[in-house]
């Protein structure tokens, strides 16, 4: 199949569309708050310099499901409460619960 480049201005149009049936748009904000807070913690591991292998030894966590947490693809198994615990306390930072705004 060869490439075929997209037109972000359709691209764009097309998700609005979508984004207009509720069902979707639920699915679509449960996805962007999974993906942002995964974000959140491959970044504050990098902001620590610290290497996904260095993690792997400060926690027992296999690097290969820290590559998962951060890039989303344990999907069918998402992380434990403990794994996310075990995650953040060797980067230095807690889990905490707030308001939304």
């Amino acid at each position: 199949m060869p490439f075929v480049k997209a037109d972000p201005v359709k691209e764009k149009k097309k998700l609005e569309e979508l984004l207009k049936d509720p069902e979707a748009k639920k699915s679509y904000d449960e996805f962007q708050r999974e993906f942002n807070f995964r974000i959140k913690l491959a970044n504050a591991r990098k902001s620590k310099n610290i290497t996904q292998e260095e993690l792997h030894k400060r926690t027992g966590l296999p690097q290969q499901s820290i590559s998962r947490i951060e890039k989303g693809t344990a999907h069918k198994q998402s992380p434990t409460l403990r794994t996310l615990l075990k995650y953040v306390d060797a980067l230095g930072y807690e889990l905490t619960l707030s308001q939304k705004q």
